[in-house]
């Protein structure tokens, strides 16, 4: 860990929202834990208290759908260094001690997520729960983990590849069924998340035009995003950052977390009130959403 290797790095947050606020928190945040690593904002409108070492660029409102082709097709227009770190209001750096030079051996690296597309002799299937973790090493089985997007280290090469590699296109899947009450297609890994597309689907193409991806275990060194088996005998602490859904950063000074699910529910998941502790153990305030009535 030194700034010469954080030199290499800009963090970036993109957000279509039009309060910007909790996005430069993040960035704030883990700048402070990456000293000499440049950071940009790009929003529809910069915060009134945006951090002079954060540049603001500005973007048009955005949906879901928007920024995920925005990640796959425009992050590297805004990106001037060899790495770029991806980093949201709900995922930041936790501690830049914990950094490894060795994750510049990768062009990405994120964060395991619980579900993962098997191969098998029996056919394909999405399995959920880290319940594919048992079929990594099984012979005749191929394991395509998904790795976040939210909090993600990409090489600039990684973010140009679909510009420089124009027959690797998106693939949407069929889906998985169908919910009614009202009538809508389910899929169980939204085909159209940018994370979904760039490690899951359309990774063996990209590994064939020579994109490397981090292996698993260095993966969940780097980061943690659903809690569980996976982390279950993890030292937590050596985390160097963490993306999550649930958890969301709401201030800085102290910073700050805020669960969108109630205590009692956040406590049925593996591992992650010892995350939580973790945290506090590190200043954080920690809240969570009321309980049901």
């Amino acid at each position: 860990m030194s700034h010469s290797a954080f030199s290499r790095i800009t963090l970036i947050a993109v957000t279509g929202v039009s309060d910007a606020q909790s996005a430069a928190y993040a960035l704030t945040l883990s700048q402070r834990n990456m000293p000499g690593a440049r950071a940009v904002l790009c929003c529809p409108h910069a915060p009134a208290d945006l951090p002079a070492s954060i540049r603001h660029e500005a973007i048009a409102p955005m949906s879901y759908i928007e920024y995920s082709w925005f990640m796959m097709f425009v992050l590297w227009h805004f990106i001037e260094t060899d790495y770029a770190l991806v980093v949201q209001d709900d995922g930041w750096v936790l501690d830049g001690a914990n950094w490894r030079d060795e994750y510049f051996d990768y062009d990405y690296i994120g964060a395991p997520v619980h579900l993962a597309r098997v191969h098998s002799p029996e056919g394909t299937r999405w399995m959920d729960n880290f319940s594919w973790l048992p079929l990594l090493n099984k012979p005749g089985h191929s394991v395509l983990p998904i790795l976040n997007g939210g909090f993600s280290l990409r090489s600039r090469r990684m973010m140009q590849t679909l510009f420089t590699h124009q027959d690797i296109q998106v693939v949407v899947i069929p889906p998985d069924g169908y919910l009614k009450n009202p009538f809508k297609p389910h899929w169980t890994a939204n085909p159209t998340n940018e994370d979904v597309q760039l490690t899951c689907l359309l990774r063996p193409q990209l590994e064939a035009v020579g994109i490397r991806f981090a292996p698993l275990d260095l993966c969940a060194q780097f980061a943690m995003e659903d809690s569980g088996s996976l982390h279950a005998d993890a030292d937590l602490s050596r985390l160097f950052g963490h993306h999550g859904k649930c958890r969301r950063l709401v201030g800085i000074d102290p910073p700050t977390l805020r669960y969108s699910w109630p205590r009692s529910m956040t406590a049925r998941l593996l591992r992650e009130m010892d995350f939580a502790q973790m945290l506090m153990q590190r200043g954080y305030q920690i809240g969570f959403a009321p309980e049901p009535t």
